[in-house]
């Protein structure tokens, strides 16, 4: 036996998303719940016996007891001794035994959205020859433990509690393992046994529809033209005299019989819309927590009205893979974004909005729109200079959260800063930068 804390309970992993505040788990067994999704990860392994400081008193007193009595003939402390014995022994009768049941833990709602709440289930299924008495467990959630009732099960029988899960803030919680707990009624020791894998529950940011198409604040609806020239495109550039091998459907027959020789239309190259969205994680950008919570969710809204468009996406917001490098999120669709999105966190070491936007000006050269998202203490120069970062004729449009602020929109050349105090600013902010 161990001493201290049970760890399979209390041990939390640093990489989990909080799930903070609250009420607790209210649960209900039912038989025809809907079918989970599975665990994320393979069961636990089980953990040792844990023993409180009154049973190591006791365990002392009893060998203490009986050492003592029989060597110095005290007839009294070898019954100290023995009845401590005893109660060791009727303790240790209540943990043995091995439950026959299998655990398995999955949420019904593997997404929502912040406030609200999802439904986990726990399912038990009797896995020896005889019928499994209820059984007392513990199912971490997130950085709380919640104890909750098993059903009894018969042999071969599967049942399901459903608990209702509080989503108050963005996050990815684990949920998991489900352990059951063996105790003696003494309060001695507790025997612990983890039964099931692990799920992730992932708690997205609010979101806004946004009317305007991410397509509608660019310049070229058709493609940002380029200055390398190509014999065919779209983007129209000169003429150019007939050399053998051009194609004959390029020839301006107009010019031709103007000028007598032969001339074919010259293009410029052009590249399909790219647009681009960036946050800064870096902890100085936000003055606080919720202005950081308000830039990822108009991330999240952008890059959710892009990938509906059809847009080619890039999102920066994560921790990069390898040193100058900017983390890129996952785009190709809005769940996967908003996954991502909810496991991003301020980092006080992160790079500045400034330096991000030269890093992932060199990662993504093609860009055509971008979206530079932070907090109110990056002041319009330093913005100035994240835009300069870009190719000329590249849109740069700044989102400055800033809550419980009146909204604001400022042009400054190519540069299009917008300060919203709520989410729904950000609907009227790209409505407003349209048309500016």
């Amino acid at each position: 036996m161990t001493g201290g804390p049970p760890d399979s309970a209390r041990s939390r992993d640093p990489g989990a998303a909080q799930s903070r505040g609250g009420p607790g788990l209210r649960g209900r067994s039912t038989t025809d719940a809907r079918q989970p999704a599975p665990a994320a990860t393979a069961a636990a392994p089980s953990r040792p016996v844990a023993v409180s400081a009154a049973g190591w008193a006791v365990l002392a007193v009893a060998v203490l007891g009986l050492a003592l009595g029989v060597a110095l003939g005290w007839t009294e402390l070898v019954v100290v001794g023995l009845t401590a014995a005893l109660l060791v022994f009727v303790a240790a009768l209540f943990l043995v035994g091995r439950s026959s049941v299998g655990v398995a833990v999955s949420v019904l709602e593997r997404q929502v959205v912040a406030g609200g709440t999802a439904t986990v289930v726990v399912r038990v299924t009797g896995e020896g020859r005889s019928r499994q008495r209820a059984r007392d467990a513990e199912l971490p959630v997130g950085d709380r433990v919640e104890s909750i009732r098993l059903p009894a099960v018969a042999a071969g029988e599967t049942r399901e509690v459903q608990l209702r899960v509080p989503a108050a803030r963005r996050g990815v919680v684990q949920l998991g393992p489900v352990t059951l707990v063996r105790r003696d009624p003494f309060g001695f020791a507790r025997r612990e046994s983890a039964r099931s894998g692990r799920a992730l529950l992932y708690v997205h940011p609010p979101t806004a529809a946004l009317t305007v198409a991410t397509s509608g604040l660019l310049r070229d609806l058709e493609g940002i033209a380029t200055t390398d020239l190509t014999d065919s495109d779209i983007a129209f550039h000169a003429l150019r005299p007939y050399v053998a091998g051009d194609d004959r459907r390029h020839i301006h027959w107009k010019s031709t019989a103007k000028t007598g020789a032969f001339l074919v239309r010259q293009f410029e190259q052009t590249r399909r819309s790219h647009l681009i969205v960036l946050q800064s994680l870096a902890a100085a950008d936000y003055a606080s927590d919720e202005e950081f919570e308000l830039a990822v969710s108009a991330v999240g809204s952008i890059g959710a009205r892009a990938i509906a468009d059809g847009t080619t996406l890039s999102v920066f917001a994560g921790a990069p893979r390898t040193r100058g490098e900017a983390g890129r999120l996952r785009s190709r669709g809005r769940r996967e974004l908003l996954d991502d999105l909810s496991g991003i966190h301020e980092l006080p070491g992160a790079t500045p909005v400034t330096g991000l936007a030269r890093t992932v000006a060199q990662q993504a050269p093609d860009a055509s729109l971008v979206f530079a998202v932070c907090g109110s203490t990056v002041p319009a120069r330093r913005l100035r200079a994240a835009a300069a970062n870009f190719a000329p004729g590249v849109e740069v449009m700044a989102v400055v959260a800033r809550p419980e602020s009146p909204p604001t929109l400022v042009r400054i050349e190519s540069l299009r800063i917008t300060r919203i105090g709520y989410l729904d600013d950000l609907v009227r902010g790209l409505a407003r930068a349209v048309g500016a």
